[in-house]
């Protein structure tokens, strides 16, 4: 993650980590434990406000065929970023199974999201990078979305240069 961030352009580079920091800190209250996470659309609302709201497949589906995921998937925050500035498309990494509907009652369609998936588009670069963010399950009768220590770790840190 700090990798790909250090290959980004400083001033990009600022507004990626701004709508990555209100990722992390809005998406547990949007995902569900059965649902999983949402799709979802954060963006650039202002000099310092970002925004998150929910994206359905049936807006998705104004880029390209919802089969063709990996068409369309950088097609959406580049269409948002060129309104905004920076813009990112998040979804579960199980998002083809919701897709597809794959399986009947009981089959793999029905598995938990295990990470976020987080596609980023910046007016001011092309090609942005994709971060896949691993979260774990705390609580059995209230459960909550809990990202890794190391993905904070890895925001302040990128801040730092």
């Amino acid at each position: 993650m700090l990798s790909q961030l250090q290959d980004v352009d400083p001033a990009v580079c600022t507004d990626v980590l701004r709508v990555l920091d209100c990722i992390v800190r809005e998406l547990p209250a949007h995902w569900r434990r059965r649902r999983g996470v949402p799709q979802l659309m954060a963006f650039l609302d202002g000099p310092t406000h970002v925004r998150m709201e929910r994206i359905t497949f049936r807006e998705l589906h104004r880029f390209g065929h919802l089969d063709e995921f990996s068409r369309w998937a950088s097609a959406v925050p580049a269409a948002k970023a060129a309104e905004h500035g920076c813009a990112a498309l998040v979804h579960g990494d199980r998002i083809h199974a919701r897709i597809f509907r794959i399986g009947p009652f009981g089959s793999a369609w029905h598995r938990p999201d295990v990470r976020v998936d987080v596609r980023f588009g910046h007016r001011e670069q092309r090609l942005m990078p994709t971060f896949s963010l691993p979260f774990d399950v705390k609580g059995r009768l209230f459960p909550r979305l809990v990202f890794r220590e190391w993905i904070a770790d890895n925001i302040a840190r990128a801040r730092e240069f």
